[in-house]
């Protein structure tokens, strides 16, 4: 299996790979301990250079490991300056594409959507069960078959994604109450209903 992009703790930096003047980071994501939501640049950033309070930032900003500086597989094209898009891998089964709100349909274009299917159909090989686009809180799931738009997801709400039959797969957003959540956390699946 290939090495995922977890945690910048854990994780070790590609060769001939750093952020040099890159800080899109800074700007596509949620900085829950400043009150900064995704899509504005954080009050902190040095935009080119860094960031003013690196020895004391955030917990989820140390944390944080950008996708490109720890993937090999996210070639030199998502280098977030250039891609205008973040990957960041969640939960070590998620990873999410965090898209410049300025750019909001760069994802779709080549090279990067060829790359975003075949790790949605790789799940053995790239380590994720689920590749998500989000823009902002918007979501689009990206399916083996197909892609579904998600829409504004609420922060406490769930996204589970899987198999539906006849090679069919679908995603669907739940509320941290669904009753089949313990099962999924526990290693089970949900059980998809026609309805949904």
């Amino acid at each position: 299996m290939s090495t995922r992009p977890d945690n910048a703790e854990t994780a070790p930096i590609v060769a001939g790979r750093a952020c040099g003047s890159c800080t899109l980071c800074c700007k596509v994501m949620e900085i829950g301990e400043l009150g900064k939501a995704a899509g504005q640049w954080c009050p902190h950033v040095l935009t080119g250079k860094g960031c003013s309070i690196y020895a004391g930032r955030p917990n989820s900003c140390s944390a944080f490991g950008c996708g490109w500086l720890h993937w090999k597989e996210a070639g030199d094209h998502w280098l977030p300056a250039k891609a205008k898009m973040v990957i960041v891998a969640q939960d070590r089964t998620r990873l999410v594409v965090h898209v410049d709100r300025a750019t909001p349909n760069v994802w779709k274009a080549a090279p990067f959507y060829p790359d975003l299917k075949r790790w949605a159909r790789n799940p053995a090989r790239y380590g994720f069960r689920q590749v998500l686009v989000a823009v902002g809180r918007r979501m689009t799931a990206i399916l083996p078959d197909s892609d579904m738009d998600l829409g504004e997801v609420p922060h406490d709400a769930v996204i589970i994604s899987g198999p539906v039959g006849g090679g069919r797969h679908t995603a669907l957003v739940v509320g941290p109450d669904d009753p089949q959540l313990e099962k999924v956390r526990v290693g089970g699946s949900y059980t998809f209903t026609e309805r949904r």
